[in-house]
């Protein structure tokens, strides 16, 4: 069949091959971190090509912007640009932006790479940051283990050293495919870019991805026969050591709201130092999501929380006197790393591509080792404004909120008040932590929550709360899920009613174990890693029976009475540390389960009152209050939000009972 008469692939045939390879390798973590990378395809003078900022993993055909490929090449042409960076970048910009054809947003920006993709010949271009690929152009012998690689004949490969992106990068592209055209008598369909990533180029999608996969296998086997043998690593996470440090370091740094979790890779536990933290970063994405250089704080001289605060605001003082800026990743010796970021989003784009950088440092090594950005090159993508555009759309936001960028852990939280408090925090901007003692309960409101306020908006510890090693493990999850402890909420409770003739001793003391005891412990747990803060707020739900007595309710009553006391007492114990104790006393829950549900108070009262209905018993208590109505759990939630935002109250116990309870 003559070649003419070849039926090509529609448009919309393309698309959907191109939304394919983009989620795959959008998806494969060794090739694409955050919003890295890019793909396109074209067809009769236009180009489509993935938008700024848009995510490979889940782009669909809105994602990418149709544009005039003339248009595009037309910045390679033209001599007239300003002399001045910025506004010449300004102008390339406009450029890109005026090639679009009916954009799915007016605020849609082309990628600055789209001159790279319209330079190649073929259909389909792939362009990825893989990690194989990368341990070559990031290493000191990249050109070299370039030219010796193995590759299968149908892939005609050329090299690019570092360049600047953009224009630069483009220029380069260019002369090099003119170069090897000449050479060869053919187009390179495959382009290694120093310090940056790979792209192949097919006329089918298939292709390009085949193209992609030897390509790593090719330097995937160079590697294993190169690894040597493994050193002891020098990391040693310990729980307490984190629940000690990382506190300290986030309640220090400018917006103590932040974020900071711990970055699980192996290949950077084994090469955690102060030299690795003077280590420019090794590509420009790790510049955009991690910031240039990383944060060394060295072993405290003892764990006493003066020690460790001042070892981190040394080190924090020294970073910011040479860097001018806030660290975004911090390398703690013997523990290891960690990433900071004012969302969860910031935060698991830092951690991913300072991980990923980390595994390319450990591939650098079978080809003589990394070759970090110089002085220049780093300067110029600080400071680049294509990289500040894109460094915004890869942000985050932080919840607004009178409680935005607190931790709060709440116990009892998996129904009931705990939750409604759960519900109320997370609403005003709070990170979570909920424990409960029953595990089903506390996952559906885990799930609940987030699906509501965001991922990661709360996680869960199933704990009994009179046990200090769940309770102490449990306050050490904050740390872990969110870097720090900011307010602890103590409500997990019970009450049973008996007069005193008939209550048994095992269940009055149960009552005490779990309303005092597990106070106590709570309280305990969090100010052990508060006092690294030198701040936060430990909070008891209490109840208006704290401050006068109630009847076949001494256990209750007596739980609640010692309650106020603990607080009284524990708030001059922490007041040196920075640490405000207080209670809430609030009314009775009338609408909740532990007054109406079958067997709840309402029928638990009715001995009290000549067994009269349920509905009498709620209509006495009711008239015992002066505003008419029991107490919400927004009324508590409210009072929560008043305490955290004053300053200068401590040891006080809040009543919450609409006029019931007034001492």
């Amino acid at each position: 069949m003559p070649e003419s008469a070849v039926k090509k692939p529609s448009i919309k045939s393309l698309m959907k091959d191109l939304i394919h390879i983009s989620r795959k390798y959008g998806s494969d973590p060794s090739h694409i971190i955050a919003g890295g990378g890019n793909t396109s395809i074209k067809r009769g003078g236009r180009l489509w090509i993935k938008a700024s900022g848009q995510a490979l993993a889940t782009i669909d055909e809105s994602g990418f912007l149709e544009m005039r490929m003339a248009e595009v090449l037309g910045i390679l042409e033209r001599t007239d640009w300003s002399r001045d960076r910025d506004e010449r970048e300004d102008q390339i910009v406009q450029v890109l932006l005026n090639a679009r054809v009916n954009p799915p947003s007016p605020n849609m920006r082309p990628s600055v790479e789209s001159t790279l993709h319209a330079l190649m010949p073929q259909t389909f271009v792939l362009h990825t940051h893989g990690e194989l690929a990368n341990g070559i152009t990031c290493s000191k012998q990249g050109e070299k283990a370039f030219r010796s690689l193995p590759l299968p004949k149908s892939i005609h490969p050329v090299w690019i050293p570092y360049v600047d992106p953009g224009m630069p990068l483009a220029q380069t592209l260019e002369k090099a495919i003119k170069e090897y055209l000449h050479q060869k008598g053919v187009a390179p369909n495959c382009v290694f870019m120093g310090k940056h990533g790979i792209l192949t180029a097919a006329d089918t999608a298939e292709e390009a991805d085949r193209m992609m996969r030897s390509i790593d296998q090719a330097i995937a086997k160079i590697i294993r026969q190169k690894a040597s043998g493994k050193k002891p690593s020098p990391v040693r996470y310990d729980p307490s050591v984190e629940a000690a440090v990382i506190p300290a370091l986030r309640s220090q740094l400018p917006d103590p709201g932040w974020l900071i979790r711990r970055i699980e890779e192996p290949a950077l536990d084994n090469i955690l130092s102060a030299s690795l933290a003077e280590q420019p970063c090794l590509l420009p994405d790790q510049v955009v999501y991690c910031g240039t250089f990383a944060l060394w704080i060295p072993k405290p001289p003892s764990m006493a929380p003066d020690a460790v605060r001042e070892t981190v605001r040394k080190a924090l003082e020294r970073y910011t006197k040479k860097h001018n800026r806030t660290p975004q990743v911090y390398l703690v010796e013997g523990l290891g790393a960690y990433a900071g970021g004012g969302s969860i989003k910031d935060l698991r784009n830092t951690s991913e591509m300072y991980a990923s950088s980390m595994r390319i440092h450990a591939n650098t090594l079978a080809f003589g080792g990394p070759n970090p950005l110089t002085e220049r090159e780093y300067q110029f993508l600080d400071t680049w404004t294509v990289e500040k555009y894109r460094r915004g759309l890869a942000a985050g936001s932080s919840s607004p909120g009178r409680a935005a960028g607190k931790v709060a852990l709440v116990t009892g939280a998996g129904q009931g008040v705990g939750r409604e408090i759960a519900e109320g925090l997370a609403a005003q901007g709070a990170r979570l932590v909920l424990v409960d003692l029953n595990a089903r309960t506390l996952e559906s409101t885990i799930q609940e929550i987030n699906q509501q306020f965001g991922p990661e908006t709360a996680v869960g510890f199933s704990a009994n709360v009179t046990c200090e090693d769940a309770m102490r493990e449990a306050a050490r999850s904050a740390v872990r899920a969110y870097g720090g402890l900011d307010i602890a909420i103590a409500n997990a409770g019970i009450l049973k009613a008996f007069k005193i003739t008939s209550f048994a001793v095992e269940t009055w003391r149960s009552i005490i174990d779990v309303n005092l005891v597990g106070y106590f412990l709570c309280a305990k747990t969090a100010a052990e890693i508060m006092q690294y803060q030198k701040s936060g707020n430990i909070i008891q739900i209490n109840s208006k029976s704290g401050k006068i007595g109630s009847k076949y309710n001494s256990a209750y009553a007596s739980s609640k009475f010692g309650g106020i006391g603990l607080t009284q007492s524990i708030a001059l114990d922490l007041i040196e540390d920075g640490i405000r104790v207080s209670s809430i006393c609030p009314g009775n829950f009338f609408d909740l389960p532990l007054w109406s549900a079958p067997g709840g108070l309402f029928d638990q009262y009715r001995p009290k009152f000549n067994n009269v209905s349920r509905e009498e018993v709620r209509r006495i208590y009711e008239e015992k209050i002066p505003m008419g109505r029991g107490c919400r759990v927004s009324d508590v939630v409210k009072t929560i939000l008043y305490i955290l935002e004053q300053e200068y109250e401590t040891g006080q116990a809040y009543n919450v009972s609409g006029g019931q309870e007034m001492r």
